[in-house]
């Protein structure tokens, strides 16, 4: 299925999309169940350096009553994982990643963020693809998929329109909006609120951002970060173990 026009030019437009209720809930409820036995530490597939610990919980400032609750974020899942990478896969995703990014896709990294009630942490307004995402042109698509309800209150994601457009933008710029986010005066900046089970679709250039989560309920989601294969990788190739998902790879490109 894949997305109307009207929907393309907006994702286009704004450097994200909303598509509400794209996972059924038995997706949902498999997802989020597999994430908690991963998060426990007690799958012998998921190697410990992907699992990662809340950074007051390692200074000793916070505590979480369970180990689960005391990560971060856990990332690079599919690559080890079935279930994960069935998500990863899963065609009403990809229909709408193809739309976007054309037919030949590879699933380049995953994460799953975590926040935790309570001692969930901010993360700062950001790009994703200067991040580790080594590639040539920026052709890169995150399904951002809610395994629960995530609000304002919880810590859900915050998007600046349109800042895909501008390029990969220095740092330093990044902390100046990060700055006016935190004494609110960006008033563009659009909280995306997503049901359990609706996606969000941002491009790796959007600066975003997401906010503590200061309340008693968990907000999980999952990331899934895709790139065209017809992109040129631009880092050591041996790093490079992006996963094709649909379609076909291109000789000399990721």
């Amino acid at each position: 299925m894949k997305l109307p026009e009207e929907q393309v030019k907006r994702f286009w437009k704004d450097g994200f999309l909303i598509v509400e209720n794209l996972l059924d809930e038995n997706e949902v409820v498999r997802l989020r169940e597999h994430a908690e036995w991963v998060a426990s530490g007690e799958a012998p597939h998921i190697p410990g350096q992907q699992l990662q610990v809340e950074p007051r919980v390692l200074q000793g400032k916070d505590q979480a009553e369970t180990y689960g609750d005391s990560l971060r974020k856990m990332s690079h899942l599919a690559f080890y994982d079935e279930t994960f990478e069935a998500h990863a896969r899963n065609p009403k995703i990809l229909d709408i990643i193809e739309s976007l990014l054309g037919p030949d896709i590879k699933l380049y990294q995953d994460q799953l963020f975590m926040k935790p009630p309570r001692i969930g942490s901010r993360q700062r307004y950001h790009q994703d693809m200067p991040l580790g995402f080594h590639i040539d042109p920026p052709d890169m698509v995150t399904c951002w998929a809610a395994l629960s309800d995530s609000t304002i209150e919880n810590g859900c994601v915050w998007m600046l329109p349109g800042t895909h457009q501008f390029g990969i933008i220095e740092r330093s710029k990044w902390e100046t909006y990060e700055q006016m986010s935190l004494e609110s005066r960006l008033p563009e900046e659009q909280p995306v609120e997503l049901k359990a089970g609706s996606c969000s679709f941002h491009h790796g250039l959007i600066l975003h951002s997401s906010r503590p989560n200061l309340t008693e309920k968990r907000r999980r989601g999952y990331a899934t970060h895709y790139v065209s294969a017809k992109c040129h990788y631009t880092a050591s190739p041996e790093k490079n173990d992006a996963m094709l998902v649909r379609g076909r790879s291109i000789p000399g490109c990721i």
